[in-house]
């Protein structure tokens, strides 16, 4: 369950995707007046199909300073990434993304002593594959957490957020989260997808079906960020843009309502990916982990 392909966030929506303009609207529009029942099934294809993005070449350096594992993992190649030494940090990219887009945190969190990993999810980055789901990705990251301790922080972005927390929600242990641009659920994801392909009611309807049928019908209320962090016993700091135009700051605002144990960081100007290399985002979060290490020191 996923952002779909056409939903690759690279930049901003222009009000000309809005309008049935861009080549994937309108085929799905003329699909949809031929056969609403095939729209649908191309609608839920897209939604678990992945693209593999161009890395800048500062991530392509940060990633080449990392001991690098290759995995087997649901039949794909993943991709591990280390840097450093100390307590562990684990980094979760967001859908379409990859262990780069983290390079400016990596740096930031090597050089104030922490052990840092991230890693391509499956269908992303230098991992194989073209497609994949929450539970594949959630179950990742379980293996890792397993693999670095109670004690390991993670920072997560975008997608990486809910698979973050439905791990967690499914017996995984973290010390701490730090969500960036997340959604609050997938209904939230729903209405993105749709709106980026321009389906109608009848194709949404076919494509909520087709999901139902993989996930259950209770779906919609099971895959919840705010039932997640309700349930989660464990500090969190939400960061989220006042202009990201893929998941509103709603979102954000939401998921710090129900998580007690949280803070939140509303930023301006940033969007939804530029906010993973604001200095002041990056300072935030450095402060964020030096408080739970006093506390964690203190105890």
């Amino acid at each position: 369950m996923s952002l779909s392909t056409a939903q690759a966030i690279s930049g901003p929506r222009s009000k000309k995707n809005t309008r049935k303009n861009t080549p994937i609207q309108r085929a799905f529009s003329s699909l949809t007046r031929v056969s609403p029942s095939l729209a649908g099934r191309l609608a839920n294809y897209f939604w678990y199909r992945t693209q593999h993005r161009s890395m800048t070449a500062d991530e392509q350096r940060v990633l080449g300073q990392a001991s690098v594992e290759v995995r087997r993992y649901g039949g794909k190649s993943v991709r591990v990434y280390r840097w450093g030494e100390g307590q562990p940090v684990l980094l979760t990219h967001g859908w379409n993304g990859d262990a780069g887009q983290m390079a400016f945190l990596v740096e930031a969190l090597v050089g104030q002593g922490f052990q840092v990993t991230a890693f391509d999810a499956p269908g992303h980055g230098r991992s194989s594959g073209n497609s994949t789901d929450i539970f594949e990705i959630s179950g990742f990251i379980t293996q890792l957490l397993q693999e670095s301790g109670d004690d390991t922080v993670v920072i997560a972005h975008s997608f990486g957020g809910m698979c973050t927390l439905h791990a967690i929600s499914n017996g995984a242990r973290a010390s701490a989260v730090v969500c960036i641009s997340t959604p609050k659920d997938v209904t939230t994801l729903l209405q993105q997808f749709s709106s980026l392909l321009g389906l109608n009611e009848v194709v949404v309807g076919q494509l909520k079906r087709r999901l139902e049928q993989r996930f259950g019908e209770d779906m919609w209320s099971r895959f919840s960020m705010q039932e997640w962090v309700r349930l989660a016993d464990l500090p969190g700091l939400i960061i989220h843009d006042s202009r990201d135009r893929y998941i509103p700051v709603s979102n954000g605002r939401a998921v710090h309502a129900a998580w007690a144990d949280s803070e939140l960081q509303i930023t301006r100007g940033l969007g939804h990916m530029r906010i993973l290399q604001d200095a002041e985002v990056i300072s935030s979060i450095k402060r964020f982990l030096g408080r739970l290490k006093s506390v964690n020191e203190e105890q």
